[in-house]
């Protein structure tokens, strides 16, 4: 076919061209020196072999919710690769697999790469984390509702947000805080910093007790079987003992009052076998002064006269 026509120039030498109603067939190949202008373009292989200014697919800006993109479509469910608006990001239907030794950037910084999270990542809500070697925290750190630790008091709290000593813990139900830290004088302080009592326990039974004004037990009134020992000087109301036991006023002992003075009593009420010792013993006089009738303040009688 050599038919010259204006604008067609035909050098085949054999039938390239088949025109049909709803289709044409080109059965060589094709060279377009202009544009290509078409509505739908299906092909199952694009080769090029030249590199030309612009080096890119364009798409139309996204329209709806679906956006735009790449499509692959296959018998397991389409792939895609959009842009999508509202707000502008890109939108995979798939997973992205990188090679061990590439990263995630953003502005040019490693942000995720395997096996580490890069150090522009200052913010978090991680949920879960694995076995940790090592972890530096500059501020306050807070498990759940349960513990916080203030690096500024230094201080750590179970129960409550503000410690009231270096350690905390606080029992809601019970309103107690139990606290452990220094005194103001440079001691070490153990106890409750609000007007709740204390006592230590083994074996889930109380073997001393300090209540909220200071008075002290040890053991218990239904165990007296317990036994308490003190080795060294044991004194009450004396500073500085000298002796194993020493007492700065009257005792009872077996039920019986041991106390001091210049005479027998006058006044008060008084057992029998309670003694008074005489505090300025002298030659011809007595050691003491024992109550011998029970009564207010009972009948006394001397007793150990001192030899002149």
């Amino acid at each position: 076919m050599n038919e010259q026509k204006s604008g067609i120039s035909d050098k085949t030498t054999k039938e390239v061209v088949v025109l049909t109603d709803d289709k044409i067939t080109l059965r060589s190949n094709v060279k377009i020196y202009g544009v290509l202008e078409a509505g739908l373009v299906r092909t199952t292989e694009i080769i090029a072999d030249q590199r030309h200014e612009k080096q890119f697919i364009e798409f139309a800006s996204p329209e709806g919710d679906i956006g735009s993109g790449l499509l692959w479509i296959n018998q397991s469910g389409n792939r895609q690769f959009i842009l999508r608006n509202n707000p502008d990001r890109f939108w995979l239907t798939d997973s992205v697999d990188i090679p061990q030794s590439k990263s995630f950037m953003i502005g040019g910084t490693p942000v995720v790469s395997y096996g580490y999270l890069g150090n522009s990542v200052i913010a978090s809500n991680l949920q879960s984390l694995g076995d940790l070697k090592k972890l530096t925290v500059n501020g306050t750190v807070k498990f759940g509702e349960g513990l916080t630790f203030n690096p500024i008091s230094n201080r750590l709290g179970i129960g409550l947000e503000e410690p009231n000593g270096k350690l905390s813990v606080y029992d809601e139900t019970y309103d107690v805080e139990v606290v452990i830290g220094a005194t103001d004088t440079g001691n070490g302080k153990i106890g409750t910093y609000n007007s709740k009592s204390v006592d230590i326990v083994t074996d889930n039974q109380t073997r001393l007790s300090v209540d909220m004004f200071g008075n002290v037990t040890i053991g218990h009134e239904t165990k007296d079987s317990t036994v308490t020992r003190v080795y060294g000087k044991l004194s009450v109301g004396v500073k500085n003992p000298k002796e194993s036991l020493e007492v700065s006023g009257n005792i009872r002992w077996a039920n019986k009052l041991f106390a001091s003075g210049t005479s027998a009593p006058d006044s008060g009420t008084y057992q029998r076998g309670d003694i008074v010792w005489n505090s300025e013993p002298k030659p011809n006089s007595y050691i003491g002064w024992v109550c011998t009738s029970a009564g207010s303040p009972g009948l006394w009688r001397p007793f150990a006269l001192i030899a002149a």
